[in-house]
């Protein structure tokens, strides 16, 4: 069963920063309870009383019979140590959080799991008992919850593990973790030859990836190169005369351009965007007789 210890509170109105240091140098520590029946009151506790509790303590699991002194009255509460708050370097403590529990109500917790004896696997075979689960998750009501789980491995031979279903919990106390999740291995212990192994595994450096790249070949035109695409045959030439054939067009023809505004010879003005043509010469290069 938990321990259980007496605690004095008084509740406070005061909070703040200025506040909680002045309690701090009067020699209280602040805190709060809360439950899911009532709402949460800020407390304050004695250091010295809460430092002797705490000290005897004997798990992370402590309920409290709390004395608190609200509005001129006194009422005793159940409660569970939630949180401890520390300073980060020196011995002193902040913050402590209280939560309410009720004696005909289940609670939730996570308790310590212990083994007890030597296995036999490690006395006579040289094996390594390895804790894979150092807490289980249990549901009970407040006056059956446990300080620690024990459970003797003392038959473990190498290789063979104890469960969470080979486990018997107390009277009143439910197991709520998976019946088939490991909480005790006995590991065959490590020879000199894999411990060498391992040892030099680990100082080996590592292999650097190497880095492969493709060159096209000396000599050879038009050679393409590993992974690049291949032109499709007759697009790339046929690109090359289109664009040819436009350079032409918008390239003016010899001779001399038309003025602009005024219509050459004939009556007609050449099509817009067409080049223009030279004048025709009668044949022989004579002029045409006049009649």
């Amino acid at each position: 069963m938990a321990q259980k210890v007496q605690l004095k509170a008084k509740s406070r109105a005061e909070i703040g920063k200025g506040a909680v240091k002045r309690m701090r140098d009067q020699g209280s520590v602040p805190g709060v309870i809360y439950g899911a029946h009532m709402k949460p009151i800020n407390v304050m506790v004695g250091v010295e009383e809460l430092e002797r509790a705490l000290h005897g303590a004997t798990s992370e699991n402590v309920l409290v019979d709390l004395q608190l002194e609200e509005g001129g009255k006194t009422n005793n509460r159940l409660a569970l140590i939630q949180e401890v708050q520390h300073h980060p370097y020196k011995d002193t403590i902040l913050h402590i959080d209280l939560h309410e529990v009720l004696a005909t109500e289940k609670l939730r917790a996570s308790v310590s799991v212990r083994p007890i004896g030597e296995p036999a696997g490690v006395k006579t075979g040289g094996g390594v008992l390895e804790f894979v689960m150092r807490e289980l998750h249990v549901e009970c009501l407040p006056q059956d919850l446990p300080a620690l789980l024990e459970v003797n491995v003392e038959k473990l031979e190498i290789g063979q593990s104890i469960h969470v279903g080979d486990i018997t919990p107390p009277n009143g106390v439910a197991l709520l973790d998976d019946k088939g999740q490991t909480v005790f291995l006995v590991a065959a212990p490590i020879t000199e030859e894999e411990l060498a192994a391992m040892t030099e595994a680990a100082a080996a450096p590592s292999a650097e990836p190497e880095v492969l790249t493709a060159k096209k070949e000396e000599g050879v035109e038009g050679a393409v190169v590993e992974g690049e695409a291949k032109p499709e045959a007759g697009k790339a030439d046929a690109k090359a005369p289109a664009a040819a054939g436009k350079a032409d067009a918008k390239a003016p023809v010899a001779g001399k351009a038309p003025v602009a505004g005024k219509a050459p010879a004939g009556g007609k003005a050449p099509a817009a965007g067409a080049p223009g043509k030279p004048e025709a010469k009668p044949a022989g290069g004579k002029p045409e007789a006049k009649k």
